[in-house]
């Protein structure tokens, strides 16, 4: 295979559900570079069903682990923001012989989704050794959520609910109770006016990349290029008014730098080691300003919270093998993304120190793919146009606040 002809798909797509953040690679590195005046386009097909995650201590949970937690006293004292009923519900907490460890029930709950993501992606040889690419990305998502309460402590929730009616002589605030409690969930969401959980089908366009590869050396055995993509925030972001939501993006301007080194072992083989940094730039976003650190739901927004995002490192290794049109690989990475950084005016400054909480994430994946071209036949006569077909899977081995779901990528490319 004509080493120069192929296609420079070395980009990120997030697939991080709650934040922004690492996301799985989608393509092995590489050093090459298209010929001068080579035009190739690629699609390229992302799809993955999100289920689960590394939690902060690096521990394999479910998507919905958030959604599932023991209801004590002391939760609902602290879920009060109102002073008032803070100190009402304190008063009926003691009342009934209760304290803050006592356990009232238990929150359940389940999140299925489906994400597809479209990337088609347009690259130039400008010269022998520049090539320029801008990749569009556009998913496609479905989401499927359930709700619900385990009442496991029932004679301190009947005492409590007596409690409340014996205060005003009618039933109405035990009436409360029962609805709050018969689904806390949606009706803490209802409470602090959320958008209520429910399926949703949608499709966003995601942050639109510009990618420049420089080759500055290349002899019989290595390669070097210098590597840069600047992502545009086009992709529509995160929600603020939904617990559960994916995001076309993240709404601010990255800066990519790096490099990539290739070693050519015979003229089938390729051992590639890369590494690159993303710096994020500081912006302002719609977000929800946490009162507690024991959950992430407010009732208040900040339409113009300060952030900054934590800068991307990312180490890769990967070898490749090529065999009359028969290509081979697999990959290795390792990403950190430093914590995130927030401030306003709005709200006492440590409730902005809450939204740092599980920023600060780590990755390993491994990847593998699998795919022919027709180059060969091409420059032999024997078929009508260079193009190259493949598929890749790349699974998380570890990591700490990110997606654990494997990725399959579909990619077909054609040079003219």
């Amino acid at each position: 295979m004509n080493k120069k002809l192929v296609a420079i798909t070395a980009l990120l797509l997030s697939t991080s559900t709650f934040a922004a953040g690492l996301g799985q690679p989608i393509a092995l590195p590489s050093a090459k570079v298209l010929p001068k005046g080579v035009r190739n386009f690629t699609y390229k097909g992302i799809i993955t069903n999100p289920d689960q995650k590394f939690n902060g201590n690096g521990d394999n949970v479910v998507l919905a682990d958030p959604l599932m937690k023991k209801i004590t006293f002391g939760d609902m004292i602290n879920g009060q923001y109102d002073p008032v009923d803070k100190g009402s519900l304190e008063q009926k907490m003691m009342a009934i012989g209760a304290n803050e460890g006592t356990e009232m029930g238990e929150t359940v709950g389940q999140i299925n989704m489906s994400v597809q993501a479209n990337v088609p992606i347009f690259a130039l040889g400008l010269t022998k050794k520049h090539t320029l690419a801008i990749a569009v990305p556009v998913t496609r998502y479905s989401t499927n959520v359930a709700t619900g309460v385990r009442h496991t402590n029932p004679g301190m929730i009947d005492a409590l609910r007596q409690e409340l009616s014996a205060e005003t002589g009618s039933p109405l605030k035990s009436e409360e109770f029962d609805e709050k409690f018969g689904d806390p969930i949606n009706a803490k969401l209802s409470e602090y006016n959320y958008e209520k959980l429910e399926n949703e089908n949608d499709t966003k366009l995601g942050d639109i990349k510009l990618v420049s590869k420089y080759k500055a050396f290349e002899g019989k055995k290595s390669a070097f290029t210098f590597v840069s993509a600047l992502t545009l925030p086009t992709g529509k972001e995160v929600n603020p008014d939904k617990v559960v939501d994916i995001g076309g993006g993240d709404g601010q301007t990255d800066l990519e730098l790096g490099f990539a080194n290739d070693f050519y072992a015979n003229k089938h083989i390729t051992f590639t080691a890369a590494v690159s940094h993303t710096l994020q730039f500081a912006d302002t976003v719609a977000k929800r300003v946490p009162f507690t650190h024991t959950s992430s739901l407010t009732p208040d927004v900040d339409r113009s919270t300060s952030r900054d995002l934590g800068d991307i490192s990312k180490a890769e290794l990967a070898a490749a093998w090529n065999f009359h049109g028969i290509n081979l690989g697999a990959g290795y990475a390792i990403q950190y993304k430093q914590g995130d950084d927030y401030s306003g005016d709005q709200y006492e400054a440590s409730r902005y120190e809450l939204l740092k909480k599980d920023s600060v994430q780590n990755m390993q994946t491994l990847q593998v793919t699998a795919g022919y071209d027709t180059i060969s036949l091409f420059r032999a006569g024997k078929f009508f146009a260079p193009m190259k077909v493949s598929v890749g899977h790349s699974r998380v081995l570890t990591g700490k606040n990110v997606v654990a779901s494997p990725l399959t990528t579909i990619d077909f490319s054609m040079f003219f």
